[in-house]
């Protein structure tokens, strides 16, 4: 209710807009970055995802937009380590850690 009143108390569609990014999950540095071409940029990528630069992959540059998302192997949750303590035990995830692109 409150954030319906706000909405209709702002006049100007681009503080509307502003307000509703606001209120929603979704950040802008979340998005893959351009597809890296030289080794400075794919350390830089590896780096963001939190991945060892030998263990960084990108999907092709064939025009689908992945950009410089890691390529991860598929590892189902009933295959990682159940000794191990994850930040979200339910899924054995950690906070900050990169998801498969088909599980997005």
């Amino acid at each position: 209710m409150v954030i319906l009143l706000i909405i209709l108390w702002l006049s100007d569609t681009s503080v509307v807009l502003y307000v509703l990014l606001m209120l929603t999950d979704w950040n802008r540095d979340w998005m893959p970055g351009p597809y890296p071409k030289t080794p400075e940029e794919r350390a830089a990528a590896a780096k963001k995802y939190n991945l060892r630069v030998e263990d960084y992959e990108p999907y092709p540059d064939d025009g689908t937009g992945f950009g410089d998302y890691p390529k991860l192997p598929l590892v189902s949750a009933t295959a990682r380590n159940p000794y191990e303590v994850y930040d979200i035990p339910e899924f054995k995830r950690n906070y900050n850690e990169p998801v498969r692109r088909q599980s997005c």
